[in-house]
């Protein structure tokens, strides 16, 4: 039903868009556009009540009636598209010198537009014929008296972060992690005589937290190790990629990883492991053959190093090593985390009734944490009477089933809870292989593209693109995807798809003929497929994907396929096509054939597939929305992209020469992400950037080489009043650039502000809390540090991560006198990074002031780098622990999870940085969270070998 939804939503717009009068339909046609319009919206409407309906409450009927809605739907708006890609030849071109011929251009225009007016009438008599069949048989049905509730919206749910981690993450690990630790005996092993490596396997099926348990394990113990990787493997895996993943986590800087083969790869990591103490977690392994190759690249780290692999099939566990057999949650666990999920972790009393409910679902959960975590936000969403209503719906009964069933119907039931407009995006994501990392913003741009995201009172794509994000917001909150945030940033960048729901996905877009897709091994299924989207997972694109049926495919997917020419020929209405890591070689280059006749095409990515060029043509694709040329290595972006005037986004990760002009041309850009190669690309580029007034993300890379770039700069970006993600890295002058050349009035909606293109004199008056109330991240330089520049960052409300560089300013100290109520501090901020500075909160007086007895200082930090200048310090007289980071032990971090110090050795006796090193490891101790104290020094060939020679530069001095 909700995919009937989609397609009539996408339609209607599009009916609209013909009865404008430059289209210049006769009288006939118009009237019969405005008689399908009605009949449209009708089905739409009885569609969305029959769609919250589960399937097994309708009748076979009802099914097909919406299944002929929906290809109704489809061919209908196919068609529109044709005509509307046709009669629109683009302006004419000037032609002062031959008045003869441009009478005969206009004239063949002429000719060309009744011919496809007289095709479209006709068309739309078709389509006036064919809803009134299927308008009829919906009356035959008696489709009208189905009875649905309606669905309620559901709002973002803010507490997303600290119920992921405190309960799903937390609740009733501490005892498995227990026995699973005494099992690798990673106690008091750290002088045992026995150096082989040791290997455990944890077992279970889908959904019971192993993955959780084996990541609290890893985190716990790792800095007892001298190295450690954890790295998830999946269904068919791309083994090249897991073994360089595991080279990645051990921050392996070899430019060339990224062409080395299995062989190579292999012997790097042997020879990176030998004679080193590893951890090291292997996460999902579904066959033996997987394993043994990763074990060849281990198997050299024989120096009481630990391995934990986690699988769901016991023969593979076995094959591994020792077991260790991942248990559901206890019943009092269970409860614990559905409580705590649907109060917000509050203990909050629940009625006697609520309690009978949460009880009988606890029973059937059987202690999966997906289904309990999936349950709860469904009742966190809905009244506590309707309860017993959420229970019965499910389907659960007295009679017995099996635990695996019962978790699969508690997610169906999620998904059907789900509005429409939810439905076909979350079925989208079935396109996309296991373990894959789904980044937010193409997924949506995909969306708009395919026509999911619909809103009648939104006016332009930036109005789409924002409720793109809140319906991927919703998926989060629903559980039915997992949000993945950049390592020590907190920026929620995309998403993945629990192995559970995926599966869950895939069966229900096969049974809609929603999606058809083909992996490495599945032979079988090359038979036809009616399905309007295909993906294509690590086989060639042989000929035999012709004969399935691509003329009418939406969308086309593949990942690690060869041949993909084959194919593109065969594409008629496609919109989305998604290359990535592709073979697009023909006779002798590569190009990608055909791309230019796909005259429907909305979103065109290209992703780590090389590409010498793109064909001409595709400035032809007046539909072109998304264009991603990320990792193709071209060296230069063609001149055709200038003409594409509906580009909304635009990516490219390499460095890449930019023609003078073609980006100012791309008024419509809303998201942009850019490397100029050259110097005169890079000037022509900040230019013509201004230019840009509809951006609303921007990431680039621009060397700043003068003063008079950097005006420019300045100015470009001051006409970027849309902007919300601004993030520009590259070198800045040497010089501060003071407030008066920083004229920057930044618009409200900025949420996320990098500037290492610049440094800035001071703190620019523009960063404050009354300009900048959504500003989520901040990365700035400063040469010079103040303290109520310390005040104005910690009123910032939204403020999750700053980074202060500054060269000039050692010590970063906030006072309370300054800062006034210490918990408004900085009461978002997760993320501190002072990479250059020490950072210390002078709260003298706080200890006589009742009122600060029990607060908290940055009560969400998690995170926190800073530098200690040995010297600096000792001059000042300041002890670098945390006792003078945070003042007083009443008022602490209490979220400290990480501290990263760099210790400045320059002009320190050998000492003195040995007691810095005691000092912080001592305050890191001390510290009620124990955080993870990695420290590293800097400058140490300039450090003093005695106390004498220190006193004798002294006195030099």
């Amino acid at each position: 039903m909700e995919l009937g939804t989609a397609a009539i939503g996408s339609l209607l717009p599009k009916l609209v868009e013909l009865l404008k009068q430059e289209h210049d339909l006769h009288k006939g046609a118009r009237k019969k556009i405005r008689s399908l319009s009605r009949e449209l919206e009708s089905m739409l409407a009885v569609l969305r009540k029959v769609g919250e309906v589960p399937p097994d409450q309708l009748q076979e009927l009802v099914k097909l009636w919406a299944r002929d809605v929906r290809e109704l739907s489809y061919d209908m708006e196919d068609i529109v598209d044709t005509f509307l890609v046709r009669v629109d030849d683009g302006p004419e071109p000037a032609d002062t010198h031959n008045l003869r011929r441009r009478l005969r251009k206009k004239m063949a225009t002429i000719f060309r537009r009744c011919k496809h007016q007289r095709k479209i009438a006709g068309a739309i008599r078709d389509m006036d014929r064919r809803v009134e069949e299927v308008a009829a048989r919906r009356d035959r049905y008696t489709v009208d008296s189905v009875i649905a509730k309606l669905a309620s919206p559901v709002a973002v749910d803010p507490r997303l972060q600290a119920l992921y981690k405190k309960t799903a993450e937390l609740v009733g690990i501490e005892k498995q992690s227990e026995e699973l630790v005494k099992i690798l005996s990673l106690g008091d092993d750290a002088h045992a005589p026995d150096e082989r490596m040791k290997i455990v396997s944890i077992v279970g099926f889908g959904g019971l937290g192993k993955t959780t348990l084996s990541k609290a394990v890893y985190d716990k113990h790792k800095p007892a190790f001298d190295c450690g990787a954890f790295v998830p493997v999946g269904r068919n895996p791309d083994m090249k990629k897991v073994l360089r993943d595991i080279l990645i986590d051990f921050e392996y800087m070899n430019p060339n990883v990224m062409i080395l083969d299995e062989r190579q790869l292999i012997n790097e990591l042997r020879r990176l492991t030998e004679n080193k103490r590893c951890l090291f977690v292997i996460d999902d392994i579904w066959d033996k053959k997987s394993w043994e190759l990763i074990q060849c690249a281990l198997q050299h780290s024989n120096y009481r190093s630990r391995v934990v692999a986690t699988t769901r099939i016991f023969e593979v566990a076995t094959h591994i090593g020792d077991i260790y057999k991942m248990q559901p949650l206890s019943r009092d666990d269970s409860e614990l985390l559905l409580y705590s999920r649907i109060t917000d972790g509050e203990d909050r009393f629940l009625d006697s009734l609520s309690t009978e409910a949460c009880d009988k679902i606890l029973k059937k959960c059987g202690g999966v944490p997906l289904a309990i975590i999936t349950i709860a936000s469904l009742l966190a969403s809905k009244t506590r009477e309707d309860w017993s209503k959420v229970y019965n719906s499910i389907g659960f009964g007295d009679r017995g089933n099996d635990i695996v069933e019962n978790t699969r119907k508690i997610l169906s039931f999620s998904y059907y809870d789900l509005p429409s407009h939810l439905k076909a995006c979350l079925l989208y994501l079935s396109l996309f292989r296991e373990e894959y990392g789904i980044e937010k913003n193409l997924l949506i741009w995909k969306w708009i593209a395919e026509g999911f995201i619909q809103n009648e009172q939104a006016t332009t794509e930036i109005e789409l693109f924002e409720l793109g994000e809140g319906y991927f917001n919703e998926l989060i909150n629903r559980s039915m995807i997992q949000p993945m945030e950049l390592e020590d940033n907190s920026y929620v960048y995309g998403c993945r798809v629990h192995d559970m729901v995926l599966d869950l996905v895939r069966s229900l877009s096969s049974e809609e003929k929603f999606a058809t897709i083909l992996d490495s091994d599945d032979q079988q299924k090359l038979v036809g497929s009616n399905a309007r989207r295909f993906a294509v997972h690590g086989r060639n694109a042989d000929p035999q994907l012709v004969d399935m049926g691509l003329e009418k495919v939406r969308s086309f997917s593949a990942t690690q396929c060869g041949n993909v020419n084959v194919v593109t020929s065969c594409f008629q209405v496609v919109r989305v096509l998604t290359l990535e890591d592709c073979s697009v070689e023909a006779c002798g280059k590569h190009r990608l054939q055909h791309v230019g006749n796909l005259h429907h095409l909305r979103y065109l990515g290209i992703w780590n597939t090389r590409l010498d060029e793109l064909p001409k043509e595709v400035g032809n694709l007046k539909f072109l929305q998304t264009l991603n040329l990320s990792g193709t290595g071209m060296q230069q972006l063609p001149e055709c992209v200038g003409m594409l005037k509906q580009l909304l986004c635009l990516r490219i990760n390499d460095s890449i020469t930019v023609p003078a002009g073609l980006i100012g041309n791309l008024t419509s850009l809303q998201e942009l992400k850019l490397w100029p190669a050259d110097d005169v690309s890079t000037r022509q580029f900040v230019k013509e950037l201004g230019k840009l007034r509809e951006l609303r993300i921007l990431r680039c890379t621009i060397h700043v080489r003068d003063e008079s770039m950097e005006r420019d700069l300045v100015e470009s970006l001051a006409n970027l009043h849309k902007i919300r993600t601004l993030c520009v890295l590259g070198s800045a002058l040497a010089r501060g650039i003071t407030g008066e050349e920083a004229c920057f009035v930044p618009p409200r909606c900025l949420g996320q502000l990098c500037l290492e293109c610049f440094r800035f004199s001071g703190l620019p008056v523009w960063i404050n809390p009354s300009l900048l109330q959504n500003l989520t991240h901040l990365d700035v330089a400063v040469h010079v540090v103040q303290e109520q520049d310390m005040e104005t960052l910690g009123r910032l409300p939204e403020l999750c991560y700053l980074k202060l560089n500054s060269d000039h300013t050692r010590l970063v100290s906030i006072r309370k006198q300054a800062t006034g109520d210490l918990r408004r501090c900085f009461r978002k901020l997760r993320f501190f990074v002072a990479p250059s500075s020490f950072v210390r909160f002078d709260l003298h007086g706080c200890k006589r002031d009742p009122s600060m007895a029990h607060s908290v200082m940055m009560p969400s930090l998690e995170s926190l780098v800073f530098c200690v200048h040995v010297q600096f310090l000792k001059d000042m007289d300041i002890q670098p622990g945390f006792g003078n980071l945070i003042g007083f032990e009443e008022v602490a971090i209490t979220s400290l999870r990480r501290v990263t110090a760099t210790i400045q050795c320059e002009d320190a006796t050998a000492e003195e940085v040995e007691e810095v090193k005691a000092a912080l490891a001592h305050a890191a101790d001390r510290h009620p969270n124990r955080p993870t104290l990695r420290t590293e020094m800097e400058n140490q060939h300039k450090m003093l070998s005695t106390g004498r020679e220190k006193l004798k530069r002294c006195q030099l001095g």
